[in-house]
């Protein structure tokens, strides 16, 4: 039997699930989550950044209004086998919260790498030798910003 499902059969007693589910709930609330709707049809699909962990997880809704069937892009979600996470707590109370709101367009690509800084790349690299002091290889790549022959390429 593999880890999942030994772990997954484990019968846990009611009131430790009603705990970890109300820990869930907390979290949701003290912890300075953003949401981000992405998108509203078929079904809701909410972006969950958690700033001081830099992390980011998506939070499905296919049965909304509904809130019994949820999925969350985030380990502890299919680790414990809840059926919840402080992701998906804090998406249903959004979207309890922002019953119109319009989904945000997905961020924009970084823009290209201009051949300047590219050069500046190529330089840092050529320029790695430990033995040197940095000052040196930070000016061997700098300089690339007033030599005409890089900004030309």
């Amino acid at each position: 039997m593999d880890r999942r499902g030994a772990r997954g059969s484990r019968e846990r007693p009611p009131e430790e699930l009603a705990d970890e589910l109300s820990e869930r709930r907390s979290r949701a609330l003290e912890e300075p989550l953003d949401l981000r709707l992405r998108q509203r049809e078929p079904y809701p699909v909410i972006e969950v950044r958690n700033p001081l962990h830099q992390t980011a997880y998506l939070v499905l809704r296919p049965g909304f209004p509904d809130l019994t069937p949820a999925l969350c892009t985030c380990t502890d979600f299919a680790r414990r086998g809840l059926g919840t996470c402080k992701h998906i707590e804090a998406a249903n109370r959004w979207l309890a919260n922002h019953p119109n709101a319009a989904p945000t367009p997905a961020p924009k690509p970084a823009p290209p790498v201009s051949p300047l800084w590219a050069e500046i790349d190529r330089r840092v690299e050529r320029s790695s030798d430990p033995a040197r002091p940095m000052s040196l290889r930070v000016r061997y790549a700098g300089a690339a910003l007033f030599d005409g022959e890089a900004t030309k390429r």
